[in-house]
């Protein structure tokens, strides 16, 4: 039997599922104790959600044969985004209106959008990683630093920031995310 055919491939999936769910709720959960200041059970919460973490990078490894790039990750995230906007939270609002709760429909719409413009800023850093223009453009920018604040103008981020002497990549287009 192939691995992927398998229940227990399946049931990597759904324990990788899981473990990301966990992490994200617990992180939710924090930040709620962390405003109740009970900075005891915000610590509990943090633990957990990055224990959750670590158990799901090491599911995805195992589910994926290894590690992914950061291009890999990128194309996967973009393809994702697209897919929910497109698809779940169209359908969401579609269903909302015609249930007549055109407060949710427009709620839906909106976190489409939300996608929309994720899947464009993800794409957009995949397609500058393949043309190798991640920290070289073809016209000068005004490149910020993201550790000190430093700004440079040019064609192409410096390979070392001359304030912290930080790495390239620790550099951004001014007004990008």
């Amino acid at each position: 039997m192939e691995f992927k055919e398998s229940r227990s491939y399946l049931n990597l999936q759904t324990a990788l599922e899981n473990e990301l769910r966990s992490n994200a709720l617990y992180a939710l959960y924090r930040k709620r104790s962390d405003q109740e200041v009970l900075l005891q059970i915000s610590n509990v919460f943090e633990t957990i959600s990055r224990n959750s973490q670590f158990i799901a990078e090491r599911l995805r490894r195992i589910l994926n044969d290894g590690d992914t790039s950061t291009y890999q990750n990128l194309l996967d995230a973009a393809n994702t985004e697209s897919f929910v906007a497109n698809n779940l939270y169209n359908e969401f609002s579609r269903i909302a209106l015609e249930e007549g709760y055109n407060d949710l429909a427009s709620l839906f719409n909106g976190i489409a959008n939300i996608k929309l413009n994720h899947y464009s800023t993800l794409f957009t850093y995949a397609e500058n990683m393949e043309n190798n223009e991640l920290f070289c453009k073809d016209i000068d920018n005004l490149w910020i630093c993201i550790g000190c604040g430093n700004i440079i103008s040019g064609i192409c981020a410096p390979a070392l920031c001359p304030i912290c002497e930080y790495p390239q990549g620790y550099y951004k287009i001014n007004g990008c995310i």
